[in-house]
């Protein structure tokens, strides 16, 4: 399964960030941005949860 950052797997996209802390939301534009810069439409399973796990985290 290929997940779409438009899909049910990733969720809505809200607006604006509300800077949930220790990591940010799943549904978060900066978490988004940084799935679809690393590809996230063609990866499916344990590669896409990592690929989430690392787009949450702050820098």
């Amino acid at each position: 399964m290929t997940v779409s950052l438009g899909s049910p797997a990733m969720g809505k996209v809200k607006k604006k960030c509300c800077r949930s802390s220790p990591k940010r939301c799943k549904s978060c534009p900066v978490v988004a941005l940084r799935l679809k810069k690393a590809g996230a439409n063609k990866l499916s399973g344990k590669k896409f949860a990592r690929a989430m796990k690392l787009a949450r985290v702050y820098p």
